[in-house]
């Protein structure tokens, strides 16, 4: 590590060794979840540690175009966390292990974070087809899901039903997709025949019937619609968990079809 007293201090003299040797950049070794002091700008913060670990950004301690530089070596995965500072990305702020990257702030209360190498993060599904909860691995803040409400169904004299709604209760408030409506058949003068229900999660029944061109006595037919289909991503904190709520089909009326059940898709990286 450099010797030289970096950042620069007034009125100190500096060896020729010393000026060479002002590329390495000091390092603040971590080992345990760490919030950042204002000495931390332009040095080098690093977190060596088997566990879930996160570095705080607090306001009113740099100015606008200060850097921090961070890293983690440790296997449990370390996470850029927004204290009473703004911190912004366009990758991820969980630095997985040999991950890391700068810290570049804007204003004394706002920085983004720059991803940087390191090791690459994995995408994972987890998948709802009724009713849970969703707990949020160590180091993951973010997640994106898919929800998709449950159809509607089909009867006689349209005596269906509504499908049932899926929701997600992230941090930020719950995002929910409304189940597909009811449909059915009226003008009851031909044989109501209805067809079998949908196979396909979220999906209305289908109608059916012996419907003869130009006949005026032909049933009318009124088609269930499909659960609506909702991305939403939203913050969370790991393990602590959310409730997951899956919507299911519209049960069959007289005669009728039942609609297809809704499910939910949630993505995570770790």
């Amino acid at each position: 590590m450099a010797t030289t007293p970096y950042p620069f201090v007034a009125n100190t003299v500096l060896t020729a060794s010393q000026l060479n040797s002002t590329y390495n950049i000091p390092v603040n070794a971590k080992t345990a979840s760490y919030t950042l002091v204002a000495a931390d700008g332009g040095t080098r913060v690093q977190m060596n540690n088997a566990s879930a670990t996160t570095i705080t950004v607090n306001t009113s301690l740099f100015s606008a175009g200060d850097s921090v530089w961070l890293q983690n070596i440790g296997a449990g995965v370390c996470t850029v966390t927004a204290g009473t500072a703004t911190v912004t990305t366009a990758g991820s702020l969980a630095m997985a292990q040999y991950g890391g990257g700068e810290l570049f702030f804007t204003s004394a209360s706002a920085a983004i974070f720059f991803p940087s190498g390191g090791k690459s993060l994995t995408t994972n599904t987890a998948v709802f087809t009724a009713g849970g909860t969703f707990t949020p691995p160590a180091g993951v803040t973010y997640a994106i899901a898919y929800i998709r409400a449950g159809g509607g169904s089909t009867g006689q004299t349209t005596t269906g039903n509504t499908g049932g709604t899926s929701s997600v209760a992230f941090a930020a408030g719950t995002i929910s997709a409304t189940g597909g409506t009811k449909g059915g058949m009226t003008n009851i003068n031909g044989n109501l025949q209805q067809s079998a229900g949908t196979t396909n999660s979220g999906q209305g029944a289908k109608t059916g019937g012996d419907i003869s061109a130009g006949d005026p006595g032909a049933p009318v037919q009124y088609a269930a619609q499909d659960g609506a289909l909702i991305t939403a991503g939203g913050t969370v904190t790991p393990s602590v968990g959310i409730t997951v709520t899956v919507g299911a089909g519209g049960t069959a009326g007289t005669n009728g079809a039942a609609g297809g059940s809704g499910y939910v898709y949630i993505t995570y990286e770790v």
